[in-house]
């Protein structure tokens, strides 16, 4: 399946695509390679569009070797949520993908059952089920499973829903939504991560339906090192904070590294995890909690948050 030029045009037939990336050549390759061997249903074309958050390494060199747009974006200009805005505003199909360029669809018909819930003009979004790679951290591997269960689910209205959008109901890494839709609801570009959640909260008060479709299945996890795990989950906790509008963090530091801490040691204990898993589990937690701490203290009156965020993703 070869990717169509970029155009102007708000056209029926094309399903766009939208991957954000920043020095992942490699999945980039592998996340596009399954897209190339999907197949669409009746005369429907793909345009690839690939956000680059300054890469140093091949990323944008591959993106283009599949036809795809690249956006760059300089890291102090980067949140996820205005990242997925410029992407999403060149796209010309009605409906849009959102890929991480760590996805991997797991077969050839996983696009086509992305699609399927939308044939119900209510659906505003449809996202997929996640599968661990075979490297997953042990984190990964209990939320995968608690998270993205082997059952479909329609969510209709804001009920069991928190009303400001705290915690995620899609997950804008293996996501589909109507381009319409999100020109009444843009992503939130102030937020530091987590921007699926206010969005879909917002989405369902207005009426819409949101569907897990757990035949679309992805390849999807992280195996990040201490620094990049610990910011993963201070962004998160700010973006919460942000929504709560308080100034003030919901707990403190060490209770919140307490129960971080208590979190990795029940997944340890979980059934059907490898025993390498639950022995890096443990062994590296002492870090990740450290760098938890580093982070959450640091004073960042003074220091932009995206400067010092590249200390911490790598």
């Amino acid at each position: 399946m070869n990717a169509m030029p970029d155009t102007s045009l708000d056209c029926e037939n094309v399903v766009s695509a939208v991957i954000r990336v920043r020095n992942a050549a490699a999945h980039m390759q592998r996340c596009l390679a399954g897209l190339d061997r999907q197949t669409l249903p009746g005369s429907l074309q793909l345009q690839i569009i690939v956000v680059d958050n300054a890469s140093t390494d091949d990323s944008a060199a591959v993106a283009r070797r599949y036809g795809a747009t690249v956006i760059s974006v300089e890291p102090d200009e980067f949140t996820w949520g205005s990242a997925l805005n410029r992407g999403i505003d060149r796209a010309v199909g009605r409906i849009v993908l959102l890929l991480s360029s760590d996805a991997y669809a797991s077969d050839v018909r996983w696009l086509s059952e992305m699609l399927k819930p939308f044939a119900n003009p209510k659906v505003a979004a449809v996202y997929g089920r996640q599968i661990p790679y075979r490297d997953a951290p042990v984190d990964e591997r209990v939320r995968l499973k608690k998270y993205f269960p082997c059952g479909s689910v329609y969510f209709n209205g804001s009920g069991g829903v928190s009303p400001i959008g705290r915690g995620i109901i899609a997950s804008n890494a293996c996501a589909a939504i109507r381009r319409d839709v999100w020109k009444q609801v843009p992503f939130d570009e102030a937020i530091s991560g987590g921007e699926e959640g206010p969005w879909s909260c917002q989405v369902l008060q207005m009426g819409y339906t949101i569907v897990y479709q757990a035949s679309a299945r992805i390849y999807h996890s992280h195996n990040d090192g201490p620094l990049k795990q610990a910011w993963r989950h201070w962004e998160l906790r700010i973006k919460d904070q942000l929504l709560d509008d308080s100034g003030r963090s919901n707990s403190s530091t060490f209770k919140y590294i307490g129960s971080y801490a208590k979190r990795r040691l029940q997944n340890c204990l979980y059934p059907n995890v490898p025993i390498s898993a639950r022995f890096k589990g443990i062994a590296v937690l002492p870090l990740e909690l450290f760098a938890f701490g580093i982070i959450d203290m640091m004073p960042k009156k003074h220091v932009q948050v995206s400067k010092l965020k590249r200390l911490f993703w790598v």
